[in-house]
Formats: structure tokens, C-alpha cells, sequence
């Protein structure tokens, strides 16, 4: 008997401090606001590029905007207005354009032109040359 009380004892402690102690972890969401967009056209659609540099938003009126992470415009490519979709490569390379009304996905290759400064830097050829090879050999 003596056994039974205790173990019915030890049960009632266990239920007591479950039911009446609070939980130990809270759960809760931090966050802040790292960003705003003005956009002049309805967005419809998002995609994020996998390393985070670039998001494309589509709009209803046939564009596709790419912004950098700092909120510049990086480049806009006009699509045709029946589409509806719009996703990345994991690479960031292609574009896909999804269309509910003409059921097509269009795949469009994406490359981003990148100003590198070459002033002081040795040089073969004209200085004034509208092209630069740029060779990137000295790595010490």
C-alpha cells in the first residue's frame, strides 16, 4: 500500500508543476526592416537569385525588375504581358517566365555587366580602347 501511495504521490507532483509552471522556452519572432521599394507598377510576382544579390520583381504591365540588395535598380527586361510567373536558376543565370494564358515557359539567359575601374593599371593598346581584356594574374 505504501508503495502505490507513493508512486500516486509522485505522479500528482509531476502533473502539478506540469499544469501550473509556466513553459521554460517562449517562443517569439525578431525581426527589423532591412528595406523598401518604391515600384510604379502592380507587382505581381517575386523571385529571389539563390545567393540574395538580386530580386526580380514582375509587374501586371509586362516588366520585370531587378533590384539589387542595397534597393538599386540593377536592369529591367521587358516580357510579354500574358505572364504570370516568374522563377530563377539556383546559378541566377536564367530567368523563367511562366504563362497561364499561353501555357509557355520561356527561359531567358541573364548576365550582368559589371564597370571595372582600370585607371593606373598597365595596359597593351589604345587607352582609350572602348573594350578592356582584363586579366586577373597576380594573385600573392
Amino acid at each position: 500500500m505504501k508503495g502505490i501511495a507513493t508512486g500516486t504521490k509522485v505522479i500528482l507532483v509531476f502533473l502539478l508543476l506540469f499544469f501550473c509552471l509556466p513553459p521554460l522556452a517562449h517562443s517569439r519572432v525578431d525581426w527589423e526592416e532591412t528595406g523598401q521599394v518604391k515600384l510604379e507598377e502592380m507587382p505581381i510576382d517575386i523571385a529571389k537569385s539563390q545567393d540574395a544579390e538580386y530580386t526580380f520583381i514582375l509587374t501586371e504591365k509586362g516588366h520585370v525588375y531587378i533590384y539589387a540588395t542595397d534597393g538599386s535598380l540593377a536592369g529591367e527586361i521587358p516580357v510579354a504581358p500574358a505572364v504570370s510567373r516568374i522563377a530563377v536558376s539556383s546559378k541566377g543565370d536564367q530567368l523563367y517566365l511562366l504563362s497561364n494564358t499561353n501555357k509557355t515557359l520561356q527561359t531567358i539567359n541573364i548576365s550582368f555587366i559589371e564597370d571595372i575601374n582600370t585607371i593606373g593599371s598597365p595596359f597593351l593598346g589604345a587607352a582609350d580602347a572602348q573594350v578592356a581584356v582584363v586579366v586577373f594574374s597576380d594573385f600573392q
